[in-house]
């Protein structure tokens, strides 16, 4: 039996990270397929590959961004449970609330999951500007938990986030700006409203990873403490002291080592302590967002990991908020937290199908055929490096078989060498280098130079979706999201690629991926069936890729499904949001459907006049035209392989 006659499918996991990062929602199952658990390790089993398939019945073509609604309304519950856990073990005084930032997925019916996923503990919604705010005084309801307004304001936010309190809502208007103060008070006034305010604070420490430039002294929002003091004694001299009654502060996003978290709570937590001795009514520390997601499963303090768990971070927020305010004998504050990307990065999976590939080498090379075809010296001496490998002289010939080509490139731009003898070489050259790393497997130790190889030989499959549509970041900012094929994995993987998009980019790819020790520049893949779709997914999309997304080439949203799953295993497609159309994103760049339709329809006359097309091709062409602007903007017409 061969090595990949053994292969499995937890083979495969172990490859991919699949064991580290898809816990517990994604695992491997023996049908070679990816096993989702939406409601968590313990709830009813799906079978992406058979999503797909019953999703591509129905008409929805790819590519497809799965949206697990199980899995939002799992994490609140792990969220939550980490807090409610923490608090009884130490015996903390105060309660805990959680809010989500709608700002990360604005999706309505994402955050309608959510909401009505949070409303069993009371949990709140933050806005940060008066679109977001609009949207969801339309969605919550009187009972639901408090409103956190943060963000720019003018008067216009202001008045529509008091004019809510008079229907009964819970709106806590954030002072970021000192200026924003004496605004709350005017428009307050104005409606005969009581307001109630928090303040955030610019604390010293910053958070650790991408974005910790989000806190610190030079953050974007917040007061700093002698700004604090002064909105303090203005309200003071009002006698307005009681309408304070949240303190927020905010590290950065995506927060990877949970030291630096501790360094701002015990900063944040003695402003807390020094203002609640003249404010009654502060009762609440918001302790922002940047609980983080293992997108790699190496939990460390890589940028897209994270070196905690969610029941840690709750712990350690809870321990020193507690340890603090009873030494120095105030009451412990109700905890906020809006930890946006933890709820929403798991539940949105895309799934996209490969287009085609293109190869930079050849696997291998007929010798004797090469010989025939020329006596150049540096190809008989190539040909000799090849025949002769071996384990124990790869280095050497990969250092030998990198000057030889050298030489060949210096001496075909001086025009000595012809174009077929310098393509003859680059054959043979190719055809070594994969030797080579064929032969690194039999080695106990394999110097840099030959690993390198692996990223220097691979293939690039193109791929039917847009990276600045669907995962921005990744093109932006480098971000690591898992990404796998989702069947095939029984077989070993014998390529070794990256995955460029649609777009005519050259930064439309993926070239970094999810790896325990480190960034892994290629991804293992199967070679390709022409007979037989092959389909990838990039997991944890759900947090702010989609509101991210640009029209890059005018390639719009994806075709989205809900998918909802019950206790006795059965499906049901909940919601179906068609991605844009041709005409849609025609029409976002202010171009108008039926004056584009004149315009050819003018064209294809002038061509029937001048003969170049007979008035029954030229229906044809018309009807062509037309009926594309209903298309979907992605590849979903042709075969695919």
């Amino acid at each position: 039996m061969t090595e990949i006659e053994k292969w499995n499918s937890h083979k495969s996991a172990a490859l991919y990270g699949l064991d580290s990062w898809g816990q517990p929602y994604f695992s491997p199952n023996d049908n070679g397929t990816i096993t989702v658990t939406p409601n968590g390790s313990e709830g009813p089993k799906l079978d992406l590959y058979d999503l797909v398939n019953q999703v591509k019945a129905r008409g929805i073509g790819l590519p497809i961004l799965f949206r697990f609604n199980g899995i939002l309304r799992n994490q609140v519950d792990i969220i939550h449970r980490a807090f409610h856990t923490a608090i009884k073990e130490q015996n903390y005084t105060g309660r805990y609330t959680l809010c989500f930032p709608i700002k990360v997925n604005q999706q309505r019916h994402v955050v309608d999951i959510l909401r009505a996923a949070g409303e069993q503990y009371q949990m709140g919604l933050e806005v940060g500007s008066k679109p977001e705010l609009i949207a969801v005084l339309g969605l919550q309801n009187a009972e639901s938990g408090p409103l956190l307004c943060n963000g720019y304001k003018d008067a216009e936010y202001i008045e529509l986030a008091l004019m809510s309190k008079k229907v009964g809502r819970r709106p806590i208007i954030t002072i970021e700006k000192l200026s924003e103060l004496q605004t709350v008070l005017d428009v307050s006034e104005k409606l005969n409203v009581t307001p109630e305010i928090g303040f955030r604070i610019r604390l010293s420490g910053k958070g650790s990873g991408r974005w910790e430039k989000s806190g610190g002294e030079r953050a974007k929002f917040g007061l700093t403490i002698g700004e604090i003091v002064e909105a303090f004694e203005t309200l003071k001299k009002k006698n307005m002291l009681s309408i304070i009654s949240l303190l927020h502060f905010h590290v950065g996003s995506q927060i990877t080592a949970i030291d630096a978290l501790k360094v701002a709570l015990r900063e944040a937590v003695q402003v807390y302590i020094q203002l609640r001795r003249d404010c009654p009514n502060l009762t609440m520390l918001d302790v922002g967002g940047g609980l983080g997601v293992d997108y790699d499963g190496s939990k460390t303090t890589f940028a897209s990991s994270m070196n905690y768990t969610v029941d840690e971070y709750a712990r350690d927020i809870v321990w020193i908020l507690g340890e603090a305010c009873e030494q120095a004998g105030v009451p412990a504050p109700d905890i906020i937290s809006e930890s946006g990307r933890a709820l929403a990065a798991h539940h949105a999976v895309l799934v996209f199908n490969a287009l085609g590939i293109a190869n930079s080498f050849s696997y291998t090379c007929n010798i004797n055929e090469i010989l025939s075809k020329t006596k150049h010296k540096t190809v008989t001496t190539l040909c000799s490096l090849y025949q002769e490998l071996t384990p124990k002289n790869c280095q050497e010939t990969l250092n030998d078989a990198l000057q030889l080509r050298q030489d060949v490139l210096d001496q075909f731009n001086l025009g000595i060498v012809s174009i077929t003898d310098r393509a003859l070489v680059d054959e043979v050259f190719w055809g070594l280098l994969y030797q080579i790393k064929q032969k690194t497997a039999e080695m106990f130790y394999v110097p840099e130079d030959l690993e390198r190889l692996a990223w220097l030989l691979t293939d690039t499959y193109f791929c039917n979706f847009s990276v600045f549509q669907s995962m921005p970041d990744s093109w932006a900012i480098q971000q690591i999201f898992p990404v796998m094929p989702i069947h095939r994995l029984n077989e070993q993987p014998t390529r070794s690629v990256v995955l460029a998009d649609i777009s005519c980019d050259s930064d439309g790819k993926i070239d970094r991926f999810a790896d325990l020790k480190d960034v892994k520049r290629y991804l293992p893949v199967h070679a390709i069936n022409e007979t037989q779709p092959y389909y990838f997914a990039t997991f944890f999309v759900g947090a702010y890729q989609e509101i991210l997304g640009d029209l890059h080439n005018l390639f719009g949203d994806t075709n989205a499904v809900h998918v909802e799953v019950n206790n006795d295993g059965r499906i049901q497609f909940s919601d179906v949001v068609l991605g844009d159309s041709i005409r849609e994103v025609l029409q976002y760049v202010q171009y108008d459907k039926n004056d584009l339709i004149e315009r050819w329809r003018n064209s294809v006359e002038d061509a029937v006049d001048k003969g170049l097309v007979s008035a029954e091709e030229s229906a044809s062409i018309y009807r062509k035209y037309v009926g594309a602007f209903d298309a979907y903007t992605y590849l979903g017409s042709g075969p695919e392989v």
